[in-house]
């Protein structure tokens, strides 16, 4: 199981392929690198087959009581969320590459655009098969990053100023999401996910910002990482920075709607057993996800240019997303330890506080 780490790391191997050699080789190497691309997609599909038959995977770089001096742990952790979001990273990325190599052949700085498709798709690869928190939040950082670079024509003072709005808005969204890891650090004493959902469900915490005012430790935390989400996949009011990142080639686009964008959303699915223990913030990923759509569906019909159609477009689709995010009471627990307990006691194990899932989730 342990080569199914090579799954993130062919893409980044494509793009070095990209990288290293003459101008006049070029080409040959654009085309030669599609093949490592391609084959983290059909390690994206065997990776899916183990998790569906042997259960999660788990990967770790070291063991985390030799290196007391860090919080976290280096590793993946592959369950069925991760394994189904890494084919479709991988398959998409494959598209998006050999689609680019032909779209972007008399184009004289195509070699670092490929790359960064390339370097993009492993760390799309790497943040949806994090062992922890902060693995996903510094994957997450760095693709705000590639959302930055991947502007491509510096020439076009449009595109650096979409460019550099982007840059800017994310900035909001990564904040709140570093609070929400310290804060539940702080209150949980870990960032691992399994031992993080556990702790939350049966410590619950209760804190008190202001006189008066009391509101409860999942709530403030997941509140936090929604604006993270919401930030990463477009919501209302954190929406506008994806309109104006359309300037970028047109393959851009693609792996901006079919996967940068989904970030937001796979971020709520990966602590769903977290966000299950607020009410309060599902209500409001609900709402927002509400006014996203509509906002989108309305502003799209307005736009006389096509790629502000499709960027209102996906605006709106991230919107239903979200909002049926927030449509249940509970969320399907990606722990298929978690899982198992609720296939057992569909009522919910007695003293376990985990919340009981409807079959309509």
């Amino acid at each position: 199981m342990s080569a199914v780490i090579l799954v993130p790391l062919l893409p980044l191997l494509a793009a070095l392929i990209v990288l290293v050699g003459d101008e006049g080789s070029r080409h040959q190497r654009a085309k030669i690198a599609a093949y490592p691309i391609g084959a983290a997609f059909l390690g994206a599909i065997a990776t899916l087959w183990l998790v569906a038959t042997q259960g999660p995977i788990t990967i770790r770089f070291y063991d985390p009581a030799s290196l007391a001096t860090l919080a976290f742990p280096m590793g993946f952790y592959i369950d069925r969320l991760s394994a189904v979001m890494m084919v479709l990273i991988s398959g998409v990325g494959t598209i998006i590459y050999t689609y680019s190599i032909g779209y972007m052949y008399q184009d004289l700085h195509d070699r670092r655009y490929l790359a960064l498709i390339g370097f993009t798709t492993s760390v799309l690869l790497c943040m949806v098969s994090s062992a922890n928190l902060m693995m996903l939040f510094l994957f997450w950082q760095v693709l705000s990053y590639m959302l930055y670079l991947l502007a491509h024509n510096h020439a076009h003072a449009a595109t650096l100023e979409g460019a550099f709005r982007t840059f800017t808005l994310l900035r909001v969204g990564d904040v709140a999401f570093l609070s929400s890891i310290v804060l539940a650090y702080q209150l949980y004493g870990t960032l691992e996910f399994q031992a993080l959902f556990a702790k939350a469900a049966e410590s619950p915490v209760t804190l008190t910002p202001l006189p008066g005012i009391e509101i409860g430790g999942a709530t403030a935390v997941t509140l936090l990482l929604f604006i993270g989400a919401m930030s990463k996949s477009a919501q209302f009011p954190i929406h506008i920075w994806l309109p104006r990142s359309l300037y970028a080639p047109t393959p851009v686009h693609a792996l901006l709607h079919a996967g940068i964008i989904n970030a937001g959303g796979f971020l709520i699915n990966r602590l769903a057993p977290l966000y299950g223990l607020s009410s309060t913030t599902l209500h409001i990923a609900f709402v927002v996800g509400m006014v996203t759509a509509v906002l989108g569906a309305t502003m799209m019909l307005v736009q006389n240019d096509i790629k502000k159609t499709l960027g209102f477009s996906t605006i709106g689709q991230m919107g239903y997303m979200i909002m049926e995010c927030g449509s249940h009471r509970t969320r399907t627990v990606q722990s298929d330890g978690v899982l198992e307990l609720r296939e057992r006691h569909p009522q919910g194990p007695p003293g376990t506080g985990i919340p009981t899932c409807r079959p309509s989730c």
